[in-house]
């Protein structure tokens, strides 16, 4: 049975464990949500740490003598947190940008609501892609994986043992670039149809010069815009479920570059 004096020798050990894994509660999308009570987000920090301490405790023997040190440490390891969190969060933010650029295309880009799941002002389409997104999440289990790569860090990348490696920049310059090209492979279809819109009303003002087109084209580019999201919603769906594995995989690459 542990004594106080034992519970009290491993409290730094303890808190760096607890510091990764509130990184990555801090980050991650869903757990970072504002919707979700603070005090609910603390236990499950908590408990994920008390589950994975007695794991990762024989590989912290040797932890730093000064205040200074254990502070540098737990930075380091929420460091580590943040960045599982925000990789996957980087996918959220590219189709929060296609879906933004689908609104300022359809002219619904002024019409702003709150965004919890992104915890800041946004226009409409993305909060409603960003949420649609969340629970295609849940749905594939997507909140466990991020949950399973906190865990897999700590047997790749103990505490203490973070080593930087140039690859690291090719591993987040590719997450840059994937949330980019998730953006353009959501919007594009959109653009594209809204784009021959406007050189079709450009063409019938040419030619008819009593039509209105501010009066029509307003209407039609959203009509147009909303029909051919619902038409391209589910390769929307699909696009994101693979980026969301591709994600969850260059994590895993990530990880393991730090612990080589």
């Amino acid at each position: 049975m542990l004594e106080l004096a034992d519970i009290i020798t491993w409290l730094p050990a303890f808190a760096l464990v607890l510091m990764r894994v509130g990184g990555m509660m801090l980050s991650a999308p869903l757990f970072s949500s504002t919707t979700i009570p603070v005090r609910i987000r603390a236990i499950l920090v908590a408990a994920i740490a008390v589950v994975v301490f007695p794991i990762v405790r024989p590989d912290m023997q040797h932890l730093p003598p000064t205040l200074l040190g254990t502070a540098v440490a737990a930075g380091a390891e929420m460091i580590i947190g943040l960045t599982v969190g925000l990789a996957v969060n980087l996918l959220f933010v590219g189709l929060q940008m296609g879906a933004s650029l689908i609104a300022q295309q359809m002219g619904l880009g002024l019409a702003r609501i709150f965004n919890p799941a992104m915890m800041e002002e946004d226009d409409l389409l993305a909060a409603f892609y960003v949420l649609v997104a969340t629970a295609l999440m849940l749905a594939m289990n997507g909140h466990h994986l991020i949950i399973s790569a906190v865990l897999d860090s700590f047997r790749a990348l103990p505490p203490m043992t973070v080593t930087m490696q140039p690859e690291l920049l090719d591993t987040v310059r590719g997450l840059l670039l994937s949330s980019f090209v998730i953006a353009l492979k959501v919007s594009v279809p959109v653009v594209v149809v809204l784009f021959l819109v406007s050189l079709l009303m450009g063409f019938l003002g040419k030619t008819v010069p009593q039509l209105n087109i501010l009066v029509v084209g307003f209407p039609l580019r959203i009509g147009v815009g909303l029909l051919t999201m619902v038409a391209t919603f589910g390769i929307t769906l699909v696009v994101f479920s693979r980026g969301y594995r591709d994600t969850v995989d260059a994590l895993a690459g990530m990880i393991g570059r730090l612990g080589a």
